[in-house]
């Protein structure tokens, strides 16, 4: 196996860049379809383009609605499971301009090589644990 860590670490992080924009459209490309989300509260099927376009907008919408700004990400890893397929997990932290933070949680997604690049297949948000 071709250790291709950086490359998928690089998507992950425009993935993530771009998701900043808020705009449903500019995230669509990062995925492989079908793909799953998964959060506390459901899972989603997305099975194509339009139903992402769908999906993202409700999310985004509801991100700006709450005064969401930028995300910064801590503890970023990649394991690279073979040539095609890899798992980032991390914790994201989202914050307001003001940087008054929004929440905060962990992620864990699946990515599969295709022949344009390192697509996600599943993306996973999960809640952490509170330090007592």
């Amino acid at each position: 196996m071709i250790d291709d860590s950086n490359n998928i670490l690089d998507t992950f992080n425009q993935y993530a860049k771009t998701f900043e924009s808020l705009n449903p459209l500019s995230v669509l490309s990062f995925y492989h379809y079908p793909a799953i989300l998964i959060s506390p509260d459901k899972v989603v099927t997305v099975k194509n383009w339009i139903e992402g376009f769908v999906v993202f907008t409700a999310v985004m919408a509801e991100l700006k609605f709450r005064g969401y700004a930028y995300s910064e990400t801590e503890s970023l890893s990649v394991d690279q499971l073979s040539d095609r397929l890899a798992t980032v997990k991390g914790i994201v932290i989202r914050f307001k301009e003001n940087r008054q933070k929004l929440e905060r949680f962990g992620l864990a997604y699946t990515m599969r090589r295709e022949n344009d690049g390192w697509k996600i297949v599943v993306g996973a948000l999960y809640e952490l644990e509170t330090s007592a």
